[in-house]
């Protein structure tokens, strides 16, 4: 017979297996959901957070001429990659690619909370 303690281990660890494969899979667009399945990410990546009046709209390259692919809500966290040169948004004219493969967003909307390196080609 299973002690108690055992058994609720075994319940937690099953519970937590279970939130990370749906948290994972239930992320809205645009947004990261902070998982464990991120860990090995966040030393390569630099989360920010979206402060824009209006939905920020996320472009497949640096620069508002692009694609529209998609748009992220204010307040909402995301995964910068790197920045790049782009079309000049505001006075700023740096651009953040995004980690989940979204697109890029101008730098003026996103407020990042550590260093961003710049994109290698």
């Amino acid at each position: 017979m299973m002690k108690r303690h055992s058994i609720r281990r075994s319940v937690t660890a099953a519970l937590l297996t279970a939130g990370v494969a749906v948290g994972t899979l239930t992320t809205a667009a645009g947004a990261q959901a902070l998982t464990p399945a991120h860990y090995g990410r966040w030393h390569h990546h630099v989360e920010g957070r979206v402060v824009s009046p209006e939905p920020l709209t996320v472009h497949y390259g640096p620069g508002v001429n692009r694609w529209v692919t998609g748009t992220i809500s204010n307040g909402m966290h995301v995964w910068i990659v790197c920045k790049a040169e782009g079309s000049r948004v505001g006075a700023n004219d740096r651009w953040y690619k995004l980690a989940d493969g979204q697109g890029w967003v101008p730098a003026h909307y996103v407020n990042n909370y550590r260093y961003v390196r710049w994109c290698t080609r």
